[in-house]
């Protein structure tokens, strides 16, 4: 069950005003306007563009499906696509809409990416329907019912016979994805008038979205981090604020960590946060947005020192079999990955691959004293043991420690709303 944190529902919500051009589209429950039928349209039909418009599909459900040729999900969903316009075909039409200009489309249509042959046809410079209903990604359906009502937005993989069967008997019951305007605060088709600043903390998943952004229009300037776990969002702002973090260096001092951690994505343990305050002070924005997490959200992060386990990366010469220091070239650095290689770069970015293996739970501290780039051989490693194997040519080696370290704690407040 989703969460929204609003004063008073189980949501904090900060308003303070701001104006912007209302961006004209379509919503779920508006009735499409007889433009949308009549409207001249390109058509791709058997790898050709012909004249029409969407007359002739009104008084049957009609779904929108918003693609384009480089959107792999689009693609691979044809083929099914194509089989439920034949299995439904006396009760319902698909239409498929790109942006994409005749030429784009007509060589998708010959290659070997087309997945349906003969059968794909599309309108092809659809950018008036784009904005006639807003999405923020693709693939992504528009449903109208054949009274011309819109019924619902969703994703691609909604398209199935049950829920095309709950469409034409009008009990589709789908949550209708949300457009996110540019430079607009979070759930609102334009900024409120005389706005100065936006706090909103959503627990639970918003379906369509998954990605951060930072946005601004003029005076305000806001971060945004839509479906992701607590300790994804956590770590994201810390990174901007500590030179020395890393996932590492996360500690939670609580014991039911999985709704926290939820690393299995469970959408009820997704949040979004939504926080905007003046430009003039976007430069600690980061931090800003870990304080209002820190008093909404049920959690509290603050730096402390303390005694950790560490693994120390050191380096001694006398034990290297291999040259380390770099004989220049381009930078090159892949990870720890078969037939790898780790050119010309500071042993610094070589600590940061190391914290990037799974098996690596502790802090990694660089105690090499090397001052010169290196270049090294790399490969799959799945275990500290093997991780050393090929570390010790080098003359390096990871060691398991204890140190007084800055680490990042994470404690459990009753400030959850």
């Amino acid at each position: 069950m989703k969460q929204i944190i609003l004063t008073g529902l189980l949501l904090v919500f900060s308003l303070f005003l701001f104006a912007q051009e209302t961006i004209k589209a379509l919503h779920v429950g508006d009735r499409v306007p007889n433009t949308f039928w009549t409207t001249p349209r390109k058509f791709m039909v058997g790898g050709k563009v012909v004249p029409g418009d969407l007359s002739k599909f009104k008084g049957k459900l009609l779904i929108i499906d918003f693609w384009a040729t480089f959107c792999i999900p689009c693609i691979k969903g044809m083929p099914e696509q194509e089989r439920l316009a034949r299995l439904f075909g006396g009760e319902l039409n698909i239409v498929s809409v790109t942006p994409e200009g005749e030429k784009l489309v007509s060589a998708f249509y010959s290659s070997e990416r087309n997945p349906i042959g003969k059968a794909f046809n599309s309108i092809v410079d659809g950018k008036e329907l784009s904005g006639l209903f807003l999405h923020n990604k693709i693939p992504h359906l528009v449903w109208i019912d054949k009274q011309g009502r819109v019924r619902n937005t969703t994703e691609g993989d909604a398209l199935t016979a049950e829920n095309i069967r709950a469409a034409l008997s009008e009990t589709l019951s789908l949550t209708p994805l949300h457009y996110i305007y540019p430079n607009t605060v979070l759930m609102m088709d334009e900024n409120p008038k005389g706005m100065q600043s936006f706090n909103l903390l959503i627990k639970g998943e918003i379906p369509g979205i998954s990605n951060s952004m930072v946005r601004s229009n003029g005076s305000n300037t806001g971060l945004i981090i839509f479906n992701h776990p607590l300790r994804w969002i956590y770590s994201v702002l810390a990174r901007a604020e500590f030179r020395w973090f890393s996932d590492q260096r996360i500690k939670l001092d609580f014991p039911d960590v999985a709704g926290f951690n939820n690393p299995s994505l469970k959408t009820e343990d997704l949040w979004t946060v939504d926080f905007w305050a003046p430009t003039a002070k976007s430069g600690s924005l980061k931090k800003q947005t870990m304080k209002y997490l820190n008093e909404n959200s049920g959690y509290s992060a603050a730096v402390k020192v303390i005694n950790t386990q560490v693994y120390q990366l050191r380096y001694a010469s006398g034990k290297a079999k291999r040259e380390l220091k770099t004989g220049g070239g381009k930078p090159a650095s892949l990870g720890f990955h078969k037939g790898s290689r780790f050119i010309n770069q500071p042993i610094a970015n070589l600590v940061n691959d190391i914290q990037d293996c799974a098996f690596i739970k502790n802090p990694v501290l660089n105690d090499t004293g090397l001052l010169f780039n290196v270049d090294m051989e790399l490969s799959d490693v799945r275990d500290l043991e093997g991780l050393n194997a090929l570390l010790q040519p080098y003359g390096l080696s990871l060691v398991a420690d204890h140190q007084e370290l800055e680490m990042l704690v994470i404690s459990k407040t009753d400030n959850l709303n």
